[in-house]
């Protein structure tokens, strides 16, 4: 069964954890987890790779090459899916992405097959694994853009650059309003109940859970919860069982063992029964790519948290 450590994205840890000190290797180890999240030498969110241009041409780029799922899902929301031609082998959404040749990994792209597709620019996160291969593509004469993905201001950000380069700024726009304004209305259905302490976990073995600096720690605030995670100062703390005990989350949204709540699940938590959320039956499973993929379905993330975060809880009267 596949964990949230097995989706690529931000995704993820995978498309989402790309920085230079970020989460190096989360998708294939849990156990890597670093101190800080800083801007990757690859470029900053919305700028091209060093030494390339920064903005479109006339009429926007033509031909795009994806490297991440929230890129190609951003395209397709802008209306402009007929300029992509590839993507990467995690990019699922909308079905239509599914026809388009793949190109690879976001952290290891192939440098052949996005060549042979001669595109107008190459869009993608920077990550520490992508970037000989994102500099070489620079030193082929290819334009590549690198956009944020870390907080909800990144993603807006990568909106906006996504819309100027596929001609679709006032679309890219209207996108964030819309997003922000679905937001907004999380927060106001939030508000009208108790907020609860939440532990989001994407991996066991060790215990690794979402911290702060990341939209992530935004939505969940956004659900009406509160981040217990963050605590620690990291971006993907590992915690000890004490530290859980005495952090005492109310609801623990767990993505490290997929969507089905099973014995394997209750015998990990058998440890922390002393924890509210264990004790009270709020261990939260879930499989959900969108939790973890920064783009136009943030919204929905958001929605999604807000149900896992007050599943039982009533109205405040």
């Amino acid at each position: 069964m596949k964990s949230l450590l097995a989706i690529p994205v931000l995704a993820m840890i995978l498309a989402l954890a790309q920085s230079a000190s970020g989460v190096a290797s989360v998708a294939s180890d849990a156990s890597t987890a670093t101190s800080a999240v800083a801007p990757s030498p690859t470029g900053s969110a919305g700028e091209a790779a060093p030494g390339r241009a920064s903005e479109p041409p006339p009429g926007g780029a033509r031909r795009i090459v994806s490297l991440v799922p929230s890129v190609t899902e951003t395209v397709f929301a802008l209306g402009a899916g007929d300029r992509l031609v590839g993507i990467s082998t995690f990019c699922d959404h909308p079905p239509e992405a599914t026809k388009l040749p793949r190109i690879g990994t976001y952290n290891a792209p192939s440098i052949e097959a996005i060549v042979a597709l001669e595109p107008d620019v190459v869009i993608g996160v920077p990550t520490p694994g992508n970037q000989a291969s994102v500099e070489q593509l620079g030193s082929l004469g290819l334009e590549v853009v690198m956009v944020g993905e870390h907080t909800l201001a990144d993603t807006w950000e990568a909106i906006r650059t996504v819309g100027r380069w596929t001609d679709t700024a006032p679309a890219a726009e209207r996108l964030v309003a819309k997003l922000q304004g679905e937001l907004d209305d999380v927060r106001r259905r939030a508000a009208e109940r108790p907020t609860r302490r939440v532990l989001f976990v994407v991996g066991h073995d060790p215990l690794v859970v979402a911290g702060g600096g990341l939209f992530i720690d935004e939505l969940i605030e956004v659900a009406g919860g509160r981040n217990v995670g963050k605590a620690s100062g990291l971006p993907w703390p590992r915690l000890s069982l004490e530290t859980v005990v005495a952090a005492a989350p109310e609801v623990i949204v767990d993505g490290a063992m997929g969507s089905e709540a099973n014995a394997a699940l209750e015998a990990y938590w058998e440890a922390y029964r002393s924890v509210p959320a264990v004790r009270d039956g709020r261990v939260r499973p879930v499989h959900s790519w969108i939790l973890l993929r920064p783009g136009p379905r943030i919204a929905a993330a958001a929605r999604e948290l807000f149900s896992l975060v007050h599943e039982d809880a009533e109205p405040r009267p």
